[in-house]
């Protein structure tokens, strides 16, 4: 069995933060999914990654502050991306990292977030543990 990226008892945070995150980054930049690539490569990303307590209980208005975007916590509810779907990927990523204890990197190489994004529709209906399982013989990972 692979040891996972770190604690179980963070696990749970990770998914509200990311969730969070993303839709911040929905409504706060023109390229949600450049940046969410840049945030899925950054050194901050990495940190969380190995499981460091620090970064891992870092807001996501002090993440996107790392990457050098500015918030607007009033921001409305994006037209453009599906908030929904966004929370989605979110999930996948985090327990793709989590679970299988991949750099986050690696995963956004493989599952870059548009692409992403698409495969939303089917594989939402399944778990997320079924649809990431699905998505690593997809993207060989």
């Amino acid at each position: 069995m692979n040891k996972t990226a770190y604690d179980e008892c963070y696990y749970d945070s990770m998914i509200q933060k990311g969730r969070y995150l993303f839709k911040l980054i929905a409504r706060n930049t023109e390229n949600p999914f450049q940046v969410i690539e840049t945030y899925m490569r950054s050194n901050y990303r990495k940190a969380m990654d190995l499981g460091n307590p620090l970064y891992l209980n870092k807001t996501p208005k002090q993440i996107l502050g790392e990457l050098g975007v500015k918030v607007n916590l009033e921001a409305p509810i994006s037209d453009t991306w599906d908030e929904f779907i966004l929370e989605w990927m979110s999930d996948i990523y985090t327990y793709m990292q989590w679970k299988y204890n991949l750099p986050s990197e690696r995963i956004v190489e493989k599952i870059r977030p548009e692409d992403l994004y698409e495969k939303y529709s089917p594989l939402h209906e399944t778990s997320v543990a079924n649809g990431v399982d699905k998505l690593r013989k997809i993207y060989n990972i």
